[in-house]
């Protein structure tokens, strides 16, 4: 057999002196500037497309509030760009223009979907003076009287010396302040049963019932004594003729006096 004869000695030099061919590396400027390009472009042509305009709005816990004023003060509409929306700052517009939200809460999802979650202040009672109704929110905010009440009852509210009272700002008046926070920790068929509550600027206030008994309690414990008071009523015979029942250290029930009558 024919054998290959082994290399000689400039041809083995040669081979291990041969030059090592170099990978070339991709350049990774130029393909980040392409990626960025191209997502830019991807985002330019979503951006003018109906996919990210707003086509549906939801409110949600608007009872005194319209809703088409909510979305004008939001500055919400359908048709915009959803990713133009400011959450924060629809937050912000609505909390400011209207002193009867407590929190708002804004969510806009990528099918183009808004949806903007108000929770008003409750509605302690309406405060009468002046000759003027004013409507005394549960965080002590009073609001001028021109809003409709709709089905909830509350009870109406006066005292011996007006306060300073301005729309859409709380109330000055430790004895309204305490009041109003008091007032949503009443028995709501307690509450239901309140014509009035007269405040008292020294002495006890006085809690005039629907059903002609009155009610004397000390000033800023309208919460614990309106408890105590029906337990105590809820124990009278149902046909108790209409008196005074005292709420204070001890409870006990008294006739009415000629001077005792509401209004004299």
């Amino acid at each position: 057999m024919p054998t290959t004869p082994p290399p000689t000695v400039l041809e083995s030099y040669a081979e291990q002196n041969q030059p090592k061919t170099r990978k070339r590396r991709p350049n990774w400027k130029a393909l980040l500037f392409v990626v960025i390009f191209f997502g830019g472009l991807l985002i330019a042509v979503f951006l003018q497309s109906p996919l990210s305009s707003v086509s549906y709005i939801e409110v949600l816990g608007n009872q005194h509030i319209r809703y088409d004023e909510i979305l004008r003060t939001a500055e919400v509409e359908k048709g915009m760009s959803f990713l133009a929306i400011d959450k924060a700052e629809v937050k912000e517009k609505i909390l400011r223009a209207y002193p009867r939200v407590l929190s708002v809460d804004v969510q806009v999802s990528w099918q183009g979907e808004v949806t903007i979650a108000v929770v008003e202040k409750a509605l302690a009672g309406l405060i009468v003076q002046d000759a003027s109704i004013y409507h005394l929110l549960q965080d002590g905010t009073v609001l001028a009287g021109t809003e409709k009440l709709g089905v909830e009852r509350v009870p109406a509210i006066s005292l011996d010396q007006p306060t300073p009272l301005q729309n859409g700002q709380k109330v000055t008046s430790p004895d309204l302040l305490e009041l109003a926070k008091q007032i949503p920790e009443v028995d709501r068929a307690v509450l239901d049963n309140i014509s009035e509550i007269r405040i008292a600027s020294d002495g006890p206030w006085k809690i005039y019932m629907c059903d002609k008994f009155e009610v004397r309690i000390p000033a800023r414990q309208f919460a614990d004594k309106m408890k105590s008071y029906l337990e105590y009523r809820n124990a009278l015979a149902s046909d108790t003729a209409p008196g005074i029942i005292n709420v204070f250290d001890a409870i006990y029930m008294e006739s009415f006096k000629p001077q005792d009558k509401k209004g004299e």
